[in-house]
């Protein structure tokens, strides 16, 4: 018996909640390197001032600053993420319900107040306070808090199951470090690079700064409202500066050329996986024509895919390695005509034009955890469908839709691959195929996007080996 499941409650979430994790990370870049901000704003100060005394103390001032204030700090944030985590989904989703709905009523009342100043109403008697600054901000406040109010409304409603789809991994309360990382807007798979990672940890915690000027829109009407004197050391109109810099860089791209300089070394970071990743690999088998396919994301809206990285077309491989690295290592034969291998699953490269590579897929298929394939009709995809066949229930298979064949073609596929397939709606794409408790599962999706493809990748796995994921296993010392 094969049961069919649609996708498209998980699908809906993506998009805003990525967005949601780009701001979460964007406040925690505030909280936590804000103090980095006004130490160094001090040393600069100081040595400005040109008095000695403050200059000799200011390389113990950063120790101690590092030491006393950012460890802890840092520590913190990282255990109060955690135990957020660990709270039940509609918890966190209604605080942020409420949150969201009094910024969408306070900004909104803030737009229009300033709106309604150019028709002569009075709203503040301070002449600093640029009324047409204010309504941007409040506008633009305003369209933040509604996204915030639309993915906290979905969390609130939606299945449990579907959440999970949408959000993918996370690591366990107790591991603070990586949930820390979590929230700094790192990727998942960082947590399961074993070395060499400060750089490209660096290079996607960039973009999450350059994601601090939508935050930063959502706290300016607060500073510029509230009573506080300007002073040397605080004045709006340097926060005002910074967010617009921060936004403008992000507009013109500068968020994605960070993620791609950190897209590259992490590529090269995963080649060398099994080096410190003994766990049971994740085998992925698909055409090599497939790898330069890009799938691209379509739900929300425009403004949700504002900040850097949330909305961006992605291939299978990159998908693959985001959610599958919680499971083991992701491993895939590499395109012998390209030696340079995308960002997403390590590359075995098999020398020689004959059938070799066929005993390196047995070996790897045989040692998997999971084997994830993408099949099509080329004739090395028949050599391993082949191979599935032949191993009679032995290997544990997703089945993932080729986004290079049209919906009819991929029907007549999965009917030859899944026993007693049932009709599906004709607006519905299949997407995923996968065997749990003697029976076959399929999911489908009214489309073929990042959202659908990771919404049915994270089903499976979750449904097949639980949402927790397994700790890297260090390989055994040779001695």
């Amino acid at each position: 018996m094969t049961q069919t499941r649609s996708i498209d409650a998980a699908a809906r979430g993506y998009i805003r909640h990525r967005f949601v994790r780009a701001l979460n990370a964007s406040f925690v870049v505030l909280m936590v390197f804000g103090l980095v901000g006004l130490v160094a704003g001090a040393m600069v100060q100081a040595v400005g001032s040109g008095e000695w005394a403050q200059i000799v103390g200011l390389p113990l001032g950063a120790v101690l600053a590092f030491f006393l204030f950012f460890v802890p700090m840092a520590f913190v944030i990282g255990a109060i993420t955690a135990i957020i985590d660990g709270l039940h989904r509609r918890v966190v989703g209604l605080f942020l319900l409420v949150v969201s709905l009094f910024l969408c009523v306070f900004l909104g009342m803030a737009f229009v107040a300033f709106v309604a100043s150019f028709f002569g109403f009075e709203v503040t008697d301070d002449p600093e306070i640029n009324p047409i600054a204010m309504a941007a901000f409040g506008l633009f406040g305003t369209l933040i808090s509604y996204e915030l109010l639309r993915h906290a409304w979905w969390q609130t409603t939606t299945r449990a199951v579907d959440y999970k789809a949408a959000r993918g991994w996370r690591p366990p309360p107790w591991r603070f470090l990586t949930a820390f990382r979590r929230h700094l807007g790192l990727p998942s798979f960082i947590a399961h690079v074993g070395k060499k990672r400060i750089v490209v940890s660096l290079l996607y915690f960039g973009v999450a700064v350059l994601n601090v000027g939508i935050a930063l829109l959502l706290l300016l009407p607060v500073f510029l409202s509230s009573p506080t004197e300007r002073t040397a050391d605080f004045d709006p109109a340097n926060v005002i500066i910074g967010s617009a810099i921060l936004l403008v860089l992000n507009l013109l791209g500068a968020g994605a050329l960070l993620s791609r300089l950190a897209d590259t070394r992490a590529t090269r970071l995963y080649q060398n996986v099994r080096e410190w990743d003994a766990r049971a690999p994740i085998v992925f088998l698909r055409s090599f024509n497939q790898d330069d396919d890009r799938l691209k994301a379509i739900s929300g809206d425009p403004f949700a895919r504002w900040p850097a990285g949330v909305g961006r077309p992605r291939t299978l491989d990159e998908i693959l390695l985001e959610h599958g690295s919680p499971y083991g290592p992701v491993i895939a034969i590499g395109d012998p005509r390209d030696p340079t291998p995308p960002l997403g699953a390590a590359r075995v490269f098999v020398q020689g034009e004959g059938d070799e590579w066929q005993g390196v897929v047995r070996g790897l298929a045989g040692a998997s955890k999971v084997v994830i394939m993408c099949p099509n009709h080329g004739a090395g995809v028949k050599w391993e469908l082949d191979l599935i066949a032949q191993a009679g229930g032995r290997l544990q298979v997703i089945f993932l839709a080729s986004p290079e064949l049209d919906r009819e073609a991929t029907r007549t596929l999965f009917q030859r691959l899944v026993p007693n397939m049932p009709n599906i709606d004709a607006k519905q794409h299949v997407i995923a195929a996968y065997e749990l408790g003697g029976e076959w599962r399929l999911l489908t999706a009214e489309h073929l996007s990042v959202d659908s493809y990771t919404a049915a990748l994270n089903t499976a796995l979750q449904a097949l080996f639980g949402v927790k994921g397994e700790p890297v296993k260090r390989p055994k010392k040779v001695a």
